[in-house]
């Protein structure tokens, strides 16, 4: 049996204390960090982890090949749930803690001494951080992945700040996105300037923003929802009637089952582990995952008829990056958003579009690529390479450390696209959307161009943080 017996003072829960008793039972620190193979299960709400199709081409430039500029298009890292989501899982908890539960069941260790690791509810949407997480040991908190994320990219990228004293870091102005840039600028090198430039996330923003959905009028992202709603739910009814079995007059829901699934990825997140995970089988993560992947696929991906017109924003602005790319004495270009926005980026880019819609009557093992949690993970990173090889220029694209070629164009080094033929290619890309015009922008701004990349120094974006609910 493993105890989760932690103080609770002050109606806030810690991970150890100094022992008061032989009796004292405390946390199993040996499964701290124990439960990573769970993560791909989660849709984005776990922790980071590296995407797990890697062709093991490695992503530093290839041989006789040299970096010229990288651009950075990330998601902010682990944090606390959203207030909605929060409530949710409070109410399942509520139901559990009031119920009487088997003492040797599943759902047990609610009776251990349990303490809820949502009990502060100051916590809900802040990235978590060494001095907010529930155990000090946790090592999944949203500080430390981006100053790892940050030494990682000096190893691989330092010598393209070699001249550079100012660098300009990009981030919308939620709060737990700033952080995470913030968190991670400051551990990439002591000798840097960072200049926080914070880009509102509201409608007024129009394409000038690294959120431009919310720009987009009719942006819907529940407007296939009778396509997913298809997708069989016995997986949650099946989790319900075994937990009812075991506990004999415990009531829960579909909805209470699907808020255990969230329970389980924010309390790895807060806490380095989750009692709650050990109650759902593979096979059931499996159809759970395959759910997330079919509501964000219809929502945010390839099956929304405007995701890749949000995308066309920040993909533009990166062509004319590498178009430029000669003349600007920058080399590095680090923005930091929100998911959602990663995915309609690569929905612009076509890069996990293979052209066939996902299905709800089945999961398609053997044919889909498109997976939400590989793709974003919290601290997801998408990387744009521009090298050089001989008198040649190639680019590619490594999204969470594993080097993901366009299908259409892979032949040049280390799988990449020559630079004129990846112009041909994003131009045919871009051709098929229309941002302005499809999401009525005019409507609601006058920012009809993405900008802030090339008029910061002048403009020297500050717009105020917020704690924002989606994302």
């Amino acid at each position: 049996m493993i105890y989760f017996a932690l103080l609770c003072a002050f109606c806030n829960c810690v991970a150890y204390a100094i022992p008061v008793s032989k009796n004292e039972k405390f946390t199993d620190i040996t499964i701290i960090g124990t439960q990573n193979d769970l993560f791909p299960f989660f849709g984005g709400s776990a922790p980071y982890f590296s995407y797990p199709m890697n062709s093991g081409v490695s992503v530093e430039a290839p041989d006789k090949c040299s970096m010229k500029q990288i651009q950075l298009f990330a998601r902010h890292g682990e944090r606390y749930p959203t207030n909605s989501t929060a409530q949710l899982i409070k109410s399942t908890y509520g139901k559990l803690k009031n119920a009487h539960l088997n003492s040797t069941g599943s759902l047990s260790f609610i009776n251990d001494d349990y303490c809820f690791f949502l009990e502060d509810p100051t916590q809900f949407e802040e990235l978590t951080t060494l001095k907010n997480v529930i155990d000090p040991i946790d090592p999944y908190s949203g500080q430390q992945d981006a100053q790892r994320h940050a030494r990682e990219f000096m190893y691989h990228y330092g010598d393209l700040l070699e001249n550079t004293t100012t660098l300009p870091i990009f981030t919308s102005n939620s709060k737990r996105v700033h952080d995470t840039a913030l968190y991670f600028g400051q551990a990439l090198s002591n000798k840097l300037n960072i200049s926080m430039q914070v880009i509102s996330e509201e409608a007024s923003s129009g394409a000038n923003t690294l959120t431009p959905y919310n720009s987009c009028k009719d942006y819907n992202e529940t407007e296939h929802a009778a396509i997913y709603a298809k997708f069989p739910k016995d997986y949650l009814s099946g989790i319900s009637r075994r937990l009812l079995l075991e506990n004999p007059g415990l009531n829960l829901t579909t909805s209470d089952v699907t808020n255990m699934f969230s329970w389980c990825a924010y309390e790895i997140d807060t806490r380095g582990y989750s009692p709650m995970c050990e109650i759902f089988t593979r096979e059931e993560l499996v159809y759970y995952s395959y759910n997330l992947d079919l509501i964000s696929y219809y929502g945010e991906g390839a099956g929304n008829s405007l995701s890749a017109d949000v995308g066309s924003v920040p993909f533009n602005s990166s062509i004319e990056l590498l178009k430029q790319s000669e003349y600007l004495d920058n080399k590095v270009w680090l923005s930091f958003t929100h998911d959602t926005n990663l995915i309609n980026y690569l929905t612009a880019i076509g890069l996990f579009d293979d052209g066939l819609k996902l299905p709800a009557d089945h999961i398609p093992f053997r044919q889909s690529s498109y997976h939400r949690s590989w793709m974003v993970p919290l601290g997801a990173r998408i990387y744009t390479q521009l090298y050089q090889c001989g008198n040649e220029s190639y680019v590619r694209y490594v999204v969470n450390d594993a080097v993901i070629p366009l299908e259409q164009c892979s032949t040049g080094p280390g799988l990449s696209c020559k630079l004129s033929d990846f112009l041909d290619y994003a131009e045919k890309q871009l051709q098929k959307t229309n941002f302005l015009q499809d999401c009525k922008v005019e409507q609601s701004s006058n920012q009809t161009e993405l900008t802030f990349y090339w008029d910061y120094q002048k403009m020297h974006y500050n717009a105020p943080l917020f704690l924002s609910e989606p994302h």
